[in-house]
């Protein structure tokens, strides 16, 4: 090993870090010799991973990364694909151990590889400024000069969110160019040889263009957004530019405003767990960040942002996998090397012993022993693996820097029952936290967040009769199944998945052999009000979901459907199971409301069978085992859960075969399906006793005519009458003629407060530039003979609006730089037409081969062509009634998807003809002017988007909007905002 450099100051910091370099070599060269040896050993181990790199070709890809549906996923399993940095054509699952190659999974590996070949970097130019060998410091220096020559050479086209040269997202960028940032200051720092004409070579021709580029793209209160900060920040220091960091970190969204608005009260990141692992280590970056400026957060924030490396572990599972609420994958385990690692920099950051204690159980070498993966990692663009035995010497290039010098102390492992008002978790746990009960609520979790209020979750050691599934992969129509309402253990009214509302805890108490959680979700259908309150005692729970409903709140969206008088309710009531006794089941069609995101097309083998007083099944639970090993395996078969319900309203049971977790088979949902306008629904469920396997309840009996109450009878005879009281809940309890109570309280007095709004970053109604403000357009009534005419042609007397600029809707490109597209279109109605003409003028047509399968994402396939998005809604609806998108590709007529269920069958379609032009193409739609739906007020809601894309493109380049343009299409496929359209009048 190279000894420590003397040309160290005694303080040498990085400009984007707050450590004193210097002390920190020393600390890493005394540590080989005494007290606790892991970073020297850690130092080793990753000196140790950079050998094959300094010789020989560097892994870094010609190719810009690409996003397809099949690219880095199993064929068979639908599972990721191993990464290897090594490996850029040949890619084997470890589910089925097989190779697989081709374009899509190369493309997918360049993310990998870009990702991984920049961390290598920064963690080379550490291990240089910490022991100084001159061999690290040229490979960072090797890998810095490679991506700033190939920089310009990565196309910033057909990106699926933001714009970026070597990735398809901007927050891949954000994380790559972070790493360069570190890397590059690392060794300016240390003075690395010729590291100065590097800087100048790095910074010209890869730091400023790629921070403008990432500048350019704000994402509003995203997690993503948090790395877009960070990197722009870090990159701006590097480049000396004082007054926009100052601007950036005063700004409306900037760092700050981040911590403060995306994280809630109790230090979690509002989107769920999943993000909030991402984005608190975003975090991490910007707090490092803010104190080398000598500007760090407020006392205040700080607090918040320390508290946020504790919060996920309050939801923690019995097997040691976090909860996949919300986007997040399924059945993660804790014990990965990032995880401990985050935890070092949190204990490190503020010592709290409830951090040491999670540090003693990721420590505790209850794991197997085996390849932790941290030689894989692609930076911050996480990968989980099985959990195995970790020590302090798994960390990274962080670790080494930013770790204790000394290990934290051991200490328990505590968990217990635990309730994040604000994020919704609310978790009771019994037989020494071996079981978990959960109940959701809480912020809805904006974008990532799912239809999932008042879901339950019931597991054991790594039983799980009722969780949820988490999501899959994001391009792959099975997100649909994941983000509805129905793939989770939730209320779904109506056929339709929740509206996105937040659900209010209304009390939480756990008093050892009592506790319970009632929450209430307003609004999760129009006027619909749910309570679900749960009970858990010792060896079972009390279920009791009660409904009603009034007229809609006056600021919630409705769904684009008259409220019915009378509402369906569906409850899922246990996953697979028998029911005792086996009732007469028969096929049935499950449907719902049509939308996508409903889940009710993923529902297969359907069947029916008439409600009785009481449904008693045996659940049987799945396991997690399949996707990461447990830290105990029972040896023998799980015993299934006793469970009963009953309902106050008339309905029916069903079961049908579901998608299981992602990468796992297909399983099975039993639901009931009752009526009325108001109602209860209540269960019971008995788990068998992790070690001895028997059960607590004899029987269960039900009363639900006026106040609810469930009556249960232990295997020993005590009777337990549950039922509401002024105070919370009452649990009267009679054992042999002995009577005592169980009064359980904890009531909150105010709701959790609604989502925070974004401010000035939530898009406004409609662009500045819109084709009118808010009065409606006059639709001028013209003669049968001036419509008829191809498309494209004049129409004397229309109302015409040339969408140019103002209304245009880019992705990389300015209107400008896409070659200034333009459409004319033209508005009239006869006695009994309104017609529509649209000539667009934006080059040669390009359409798909085929309308078929989307081979890049879960979109349709046609957004991506040249084409027409109709729309057209009432003022009463508040929701689109009618849509379609058209693609001009067949000679006879164009190529026409539905974007709604049934609105052809209402009458809605309109006669389309097409031709193409000199210029593009033009199409012309005719609609029935009797069959238009009209408000109150006779006005039509109707808006038109034309979407161009040019030859050199896989993906949609802009859109050109009728009600107004500006802002970004990435995400949008084919969904449009009501509040956007057009109103319009006829004379």
């Amino acid at each position: 090993m190279t000894e420590p450099r003397a040309v160290m100051s005694a303080a040498m910091r990085s400009v984007l870090l707050p450590y004193d370099l210097s002390a920190r070599a020393a600390d890493v060269q005394s540590s080989s010799v005494a007290g606790d040896r892991s970073l020297f050993v850690l130092a080793d181990g990753l000196a140790a991973e950079l050998a094959p790199l300094l010789v020989g070709d560097l892994p870094i890809p010609r190719q810009k990364a690409r996003l397809t549906r099949i690219g880095g996923r199993c064929p068979v399993h639908g599972v990721l694909l191993i990464f290897d940095p090594y490996s850029s054509q040949l890619h084997w699952c470890a589910r089925c151990e097989q190779p697989y190659t081709g374009r899509e999974h190369d493309d997918w590996w360049a993310m990998g590889a870009q990702l991984w070949i920049a961390e290598r970097a920064v963690h080379a130019a550490t291990l240089f400024a910490l022991r100084g060998d001159p061999g690290h410091a040229a490979l960072a220096s090797r890998i810095l000069a490679t991506l700033a020559d190939r920089y310009a050479s990565w196309p910033n086209r057909d990106n699926v969110l933001g714009p970026s040269r070597p990735f398809f997202s901007t927050y891949l960028e954000s994380i790559w160019l972070l790493n360069v940032s570190h890397a590059l200051a690392l060794l300016e720092t240390a003075n690395a040889e010729s590291v100065h004409a590097l800087g100048g070579i790095v910074r010209d021709r890869l730091v400023s263009p790629s921070v403008a580029l990432i500048a350019s793209f704000h994402e509003g209160k995203s997690n993503r957004q948090v790395w877009n900060e960070v990197a722009v920040l870090s990159a701006l220091r590097l480049l000396d530019d004082r007054r926009a960091i100052d601007r950036r970190l005063q700004a409306l969204g900037g760092l700050p405003w981040l911590v403060e608005h995306g994280l809630l009260s109790d230090g979690s990141w509002y989107e769920g767990e999943n993000y909030h692992l991402f984005a608190h280590r975003g975090l991490w970056y910007g707090v490092q960040l803010l104190q080398a400026l000598e500007r760090p957060l407020p006392a205040a924030l700080d607090a918040r942002y320390a508290a946020g490396f504790l919060t996920p572990f309050a939801g923690v599972l019995p097997d040691d996998t976090f909860p996949s609420r919300r986007d997040s994958q399924y059945a993660v385990s804790i014990r990965q090397w990032r995880v401990a690692e985050w935890c070092e920099l949190g204990y490190a950051h503020a010592p709290d012993t409830r951090l040491a204690g999670v540090l003693t159980r990721l420590y505790d070498g209850a794991a197997p022993a085996g390849d932790t993966e941290r030689w894989r990692s692609t930076a911050d663009a996480e990968r989980n693996a099985a959990p195995v035995a970790l020590t302090r010497a798994d960390g990274s290039w962080r670790a080494l820097l930013g770790a204790r010098v000394v290990a934290p102390p051991d200490r328990p492992w505590s968990i217990e029952s635990a309730c994040q008002r604000a994020q919704g978790l609310a978790v009771v746990r019994r037989d020494r936290a071996r079981t978990y009960v959960g109940l959701e609520g809480g912020h809805d979790g904006g974008g990532h967040g799912h239809p999932d209020r008042l879901a339950l979750t019931v597991q054991s050691d790594e039983w799980r009769w009722l969780e949820d599934p988490g999501t899959g992969s994001y391009v792959d129509p099975s997100l649909f199944w994941y983000r509805s309402t129905l793939a989770h253990a939730a209320p779904l009214l109506n056929g339709r998945s929740q509206l996105a509302v937040a659900g209010d805890l209304l009390a939480f108490e756990d008093r050892g052999g009592a506790g319970w959680i009632w929450k209430r979700a307003r609004d999760v259908a129009p006027g619909v009000t749910i309570d679900r309150t749960v009970i858990v005692a010792d060896g079972y729970l009390v279920d009791l979901l009660e409904w009603s409903s009034a007229p809609p709140s006056p600021d919630v969206e409705q769904a684009a459907v008259a409220i019915p008088s009378e509402h369906e309710l569906l409850l899922p009531i246990a996953g697979a199971g028998d029911v005792l006794p086996a009732p007469l089941w028969s096929s049935v069609a499950m449907q719902g409301a049509g939308g996508l995101e409903d889940g009710f097309g993923f529902v297969r083998n359907a069947q029916v069978a008439p409600l009785t007083p009481r449904v008693v099944l045996r659940a049987h639970p799945t396991s997690a085992r399949a996707t990461h090993a447990t830290t105990a395996e029972s040896g023998s078969e799980p015993l299934p859960a006793l469970v009963w319900y009953a309902s106050a309203n008339s309905g029916v049971l069903l079961r049908g075969q579901v998608p299981g977790a992602p990468g796992h088979p297909p399983t099975e949902r039993h639901w009931l399906r009752v009526h009325g306008n108001r109602g209860a629904i209540a269960g019971v469920w008995c788990w068998p006793d992790p070690e001895t396997g028997a059960y607590a309840v004899n029987d269960v009996a039900f009363d639900l005519a006026d106040t609810p109450r469930v009556d249960v009878t232990t295997v020993d005879g005590t009777q337990a009458e549950h039922a509401r009281a002024p105070h919370g809940w009452h649990i009267e309890l009679l054992a042999r003629h002995a009577r005592s109570s169980i009064d359980l309280e904890g009531l909150v007095a105010a709701p959790t407060p609604a989502a925070e709004p974004n401010d000035a970053l939530t898009p406004p109604r409609r662009s500045s530039h819109a084709a009118v403000g808010d009065a409606a357009v006059l639709v001028p009534t013209v003669e049968q003979g001036a419509v008829q005419g191809e498309p494209g042609s004049t129409i004397d007397g229309a109302i015409s609006f040339l969408l140019d600029e103002p209304f245009y809707v880019r992705t990389e490109q300015s209107w400008r730089e896409a070659d200034c597209p333009t459409a004319l279109v033209q508005l009239a109605a006869t006695d009994t037409a309104f017609v529509v003409d649209v000539d667009a003028r934006t080059g040669a047509l390009v359409v798909a081969a085929m309308a078929g399968e989307n081979p890049l994402d879960n979109e349709r396939a046609d957004i991506n062509s040249d084409g027409v998005q109709w729309y057209l809604t009432d003022e009463v609806a508040h929701g689109w009634a009618a849509a379609a998108l058209l693609v001009p590709a067949d000679p006879d007529a164009p190529r026409t998807t539905p974007l709604l269920p049934g609105e052809m069958a209402q009458g809605l379609a309109p006669v389309v003809s097409w031709r193409p032009t000199v210029t593009g193409w033009a199409v012309r739609l005719v609609w029935s002017r009797q069959r238009l739906p009209r408000g109150d007020d006779g006005t039509v809601h109707f808006d038109l988007i034309v979407n161009e894309r040019t030859p050199d493109r896989e993906r949609r380049r802009g859109q050109l909007v009728l009600s107004g343009g500006g802002g970004f299409g990435y995400l949008r496929g084919d969904r449009h905002e009501p509040a956007r359209s057009l109103r319009l009048s006829f004379d």
